[in-house]
């Protein structure tokens, strides 16, 4: 790692950290005072629920501040996805916390672009057209955790946080050709549609992962080529 990026690295796993820790503490705020402070807090119909996601989406961002600390120099495709990573949290929990977000948000949204200069915009790009379908499948897991904060019951809400807790694991964890990836996509998101049949966002998103999932585990789309059995590194 050259010294320009090592300094760079440093400075979003600082302001990552620092907004991570805000970020809890905003959490803790939803989950115990959010219905006294709605004009801060958003006016949530589930504030726990928000809260506690927003606790959980915190320590991510804790650990992908830990990430960019390594000791051994992180890939490429690592930096990326940590970048990506804390972009989406940033946006994701804008709808959680309300203004209570401020702060926190900012700070993450600093360490995302930090960490995307870390990377640079040639090696950025290159790993987006390498992975794309892996942030695909992301993405989805990431607004499956909003729809299921919003469910009703306890256990529509614990298999749909199942579910997207799920897609971010197979999209980040799992292997090219790896039928761990399959399993994880079916095991998770066919529950949360079943709950939630009448619906049809949440049957059609099911559809959509899979086959996602389907065509990710085939082997990552690379530009020019296919290639298969490589390990992810998002």
């Amino acid at each position: 790692m050259s010294r320009d990026r090592e300094r760079l690295s440093m400075l979003a796993a600082r302001l990552a950290a620092i907004g991570a820790r805000i970020a809890v503490v905003a959490g803790v705020a939803q989950v115990t005072i959010g219905n006294r402070i709605p004009e801060w807090s958003g006016n949530k119909d589930q504030p726990v629920a928000l809260g506690l996601l927003t606790i959980a989406l915190g320590v991510s961002i804790l650990l992908a501040a830990r990430l960019l600390r390594a000791e051994t120099a992180p890939s490429d495709e690592r930096i990326t996805g940590i970048a990506l990573w804390l972009a989406l949290v940033a946006v994701l929990c804008s709808t959680t916390v309300g203004r209570l977000w401020v702060i926190p948000g900012s700070l993450i949204t600093a360490a995302a672009c930090v960490t995307l200069a870390a990377c640079g915009w040639h090696r950025f790009r290159s790993v987006v057209a390498s992975h794309w379908l892996r942030g695909l499948l992301g993405m989805l897991g990431a607004f499956e955790l909003l729809m299921a904060v919003s469910a009703a019951s306890a256990v529509t809400k614990a298999a749909g946080l199942a579910a997207g807790a799920a897609l971010i694991a197979a999209a980040i964890l799992t292997r090219s050709g790896s039928r761990t990836m399959i399993a994880l996509l079916v095991a998770a998101t066919v529950p949360f549609a079943a709950l939630t049949w009448w619906t049809v966002v949440t049957p059609l998103l099911t559809v959509v992962a899979l086959s996602l999932g389907l065509v990710t585990a085939a082997g990552d789309v690379r530009p020019d080529r296919v290639v298969l059995d490589q390990p992810s590194a998002w």
